[in-house]
Formats: structure tokens, C-alpha cells, sequence
């Protein structure tokens, strides 16, 4: 095959890759809508309760990892000897050491790091038991982040109450929605190659409108913890474990904070003229278009009218935008734009949320090519 040819196929190929991972860009709503938000004029707290809790005994002990190392580098004959060594405590370790001085040394050193690595039998029981009741305190430090949380950033009245309280209780004390946040499970896992444990720990929220009797808004957040040994995490009355928790919980409220309250629930999509994704620009004809766009508030779809919207627009190599202001989400400029340039333009909407005026994020920058004279 000719060179030229084999860089022509070649080229096509990367260029037909390039189209093919260039996706629109779309602008994703918010999971709770402003007009949900609205409905909530005094809010209960109902939560967290108690976690199931789930402590995997599938972690290996020193003997088991310096066997299992000895075992599959063929040394078999040594099962004994680590089997002693790594139940034995640190110092017994030497005795495998002794032991190894004729084996392979990649051998010996994999053997003895799994089982310096790991924790003995009698620590992992004795942790698991530690962490079993330091985990009892797990409710009252999601509380904790979740009191800290919503004092400092909660734009409605809200009131912690008992989780035996029911819907019906809190209607008559003036409450007309409920936001329920149980603590469902935490659970420990395997991690670096068995010798470790990692947690996870699963909460669930919950909104419910009290007067409509139904479900406004629900979703789960998950937290990892980082791997560490079960003595590790056991150590001082199991206070690492109680830090990566507490971390946790306050990433946890932070992020239902910003989902259920925070964030702007209306968000804008530019519809034409536009380029169907940030490397291509689409081309217009003349030089007064009419800008289009979407409006869609959390779930609930096209924002309603107390929405206003601002529209920004340059020439893509001007370093400023102009502003241009409307109520409705279409728009004519008010002069011509100049033949032959390129332009960059961006929209958002202006609106109240809580009362307080509130900006969606931009939406994406378009951009489109005015046509040339002659």
C-alpha cells in the first residue's frame, strides 16, 4: 500500500474516533425542583436510628497470609514454620525468618510482609469486638454532622424531632414536610489483598410533603472509608474508626445540603442557534438570530414564569460579554451582529428559591459563524 494512502486511511480512522466521542453537551437538571422547594415552609428532622451493622470475618490472619504466600511460591514445607511465626507476635516473626535462609528470596520477602502486613487471629477477634460497640456510637456522630450542617446552611425552618414521632403527629404541630435521614447499614469489607479492612457506611433521605402524603425527593449517599488493619482501626477505643466516620457523615450532609436545598434547581439549555457540541461551530444565516433556549426546574420540567433569564454573548476572541436581559426564554438582539465573526454565546436564569434571589449555573458556551458578505 502506498505511504500516502496508509496515512489517508489512517487520518479517517482517527477522525471518525474523534466524531465518534464528541457527544452533545447536556445540561442535566437537579434531582429536587424549586417548585418543591417552595412548598416547604417548616421542616421536621426525623432520624438517623440505628444501622445494621455487617463485619466480614473474610480477612486473613499472619499465619494465613504467610502461608498462603509460602503455598504459592511452592514452599509448602514451610507451612509450619509461618504458621508458628505469624501467630506468634512480631518477635515471631524471627523464627521465619530463620526458616527462609535457604529459600527463594522473593519468596521469603512476599511471605514475610503478608505476614507482618496482616494482623494474628487473636487481634483481628479482639478488634472485631471493639469495633462492634464502637460503632454503636455511629448514629449520634451523623447527628452530630447533620446538626452542624443544617444550623450553618439551611435556608427553612427546621426542627429535629423524635423518630417515633408519626406524620400525622407532626402535621398538628405545624410541620408541613419531613425530611427522614436513616443511617442504614455500615458494613466492612476485604481490602489489600485480604490483609485489610475497608467500611462503607449507606445513609438514605428522604423528603415527604405532609399534606400531599407522598414521597417529594429521595436518594442514597454512600461513603467509603479508607483500608487500614482491624487493630489499627480498633486502636485507642477504635478513635480513628470514629474521625473517618464523623468525615464522612459531614461529606454526607454537605452533599444532601447542596442536593435537597442549595443548589440552583433550574438550569438552562441553549437550543438554537447552537453547534451540536463544543468542537464544531454552526452557521447561521444573516445577522439578527433568534436566540432559543430550555428552562427546566429540577424534575418537574419547563420552569414556570416567575423565571427571568440572562444572556450572554461575544465575539469568541473579545475578552468581555455583552448582557442582555428577557422574561421569556427566547430572544432577539436589540442590534445586528457584525458579518463574518464567530460568536460565543451563554444563558442562565434569575429567580427566588426560599425567598432569596438565586442564579442557575451558565449554561454550556455555544457557539455559531455569521455569514460573510458576497
Amino acid at each position: 500500500m502506498h505511504p500516502f494512502t496508509r496515512l489517508l486511511i489512517l487520518t479517517l480512522i482517527l477522525a471518525g474516533a474523534g466524531c465518534a466521542a464528541r457527544k452533545p453537551m447536556v445540561v442535566e437538571p437537579p434531582a429536587v425542583a424549586n417548585s418543591i422547594r417552595n412548598q416547604i415552609g417548616r421542616l421536621a428532622v426525623r432520624g438517623p436510628g440505628s444501622p445494621v451493622l455487617s463485619l466480614t470475618a473474610d480477612i486473613s490472619s499472619r499465619g494465613e497470609a504467610a502461608r498462603n504466600q509460602a503455598v504459592s511460591a511452592g514452599m509448602g514445607w514451610l507451612q509450619g514454620s509461618f504458621d508458628a511465626a505469624g501467630e506468634a507476635g512480631d518477635g515471631g516473626l524471627l523464627v521465619a525468618v530463620f526458616g527462609l535462609v535457604t529459600a527463594p528470596v522473593i519468596a521469603a520477602g512476599g511471605a514475610v510482609y503478608g505476614a507482618a502486613a496482616a494482623d494474628s487471629a487473636t487481634a483481628i477477634r479482639e478488634g472485631n469486638k471493639i469495633l462492634e460497640q464502637a460503632l454503636e456510637f455511629a448514629p449520634l456522630l451523623l447527628e452530630y454532622a447533620l446538626q452542624t450542617g443544617f444550623a450553618e446552611q439551611l435556608p427553612v425552618p427546621y426542627e429535629f424531632v423524635d423518630t417515633n414521632a408519626t406524620n400525622a403527629e407532626l402535621q398538628t404541630r405545624g410541620f408541613d414536610s419531613v425530611l427522614d435521614i436513616s443511617l442504614k447499614t455500615i458494613s466492612s469489607h476485604p481490602d489489600n489483598g485480604g490483609l485489610q479492612i475497608g467500611f462503607e457506611t449507606l445513609q438514605r433521605a428522604t423528603l415527604t410533603g405532609l399534606a400531599q402524603g407522598r414521597t417529594l425527593h429521595s436518594r442514597i449517599y454512600v461513603q467509603d472509608l479508607p483500608a487500614a488493619s482491624v487493630s489499627a482501626w480498633a486502636r485507642d477505643d477504635a478513635s480513628t474508626l470514629h474521625a473517618a466516620l464523623q468525615s464522612a457523615y459531614l461529606n454526607v450532609t454537605q452533599e444532601l445540603v447542596d442536593e435537597f436545598f442549595l443548589e440552583p434547581s433550574v438550569r438552562v439549555r441553549g437550543l438554537e442557534p447552537v453547534s451540536n457540541n463544543r468542537f464544531r461551530v454552526g452557521s447561521i444565516t444573516g445577522t439578527v438570530p433568534l436566540f432559543v433556549w430550555s428552562a427546566l426546574d429540577g424534575r418537574s420540567g419547563r420552569a414556570g414564569d416567575e423565571v427571568d433569564y440572562e444572556l450572554a454573548i461575544k465575539i469568541h476572541s473579545a475578552d468581555q460579554y455583552k448582557h442582555h436581559f428577557t422574561t421569556k426564554p427566547q430572544l432577539v438582539l436589540p442590534d445586528p451582529l457584525e458579518h463574518c465573526r464567530t460568536y460565543q454565546w451563554k444563558v442562565r436564569a434569575r429567580y427566588e428559591s426560599f425567598g432569596a434571589p438565586t442564579e442557575s449555573h451558565w449554561s454550556p458556551d455555544y457557539r455559531f459563524r455569521t455569514p460573510c458578505r458576497g
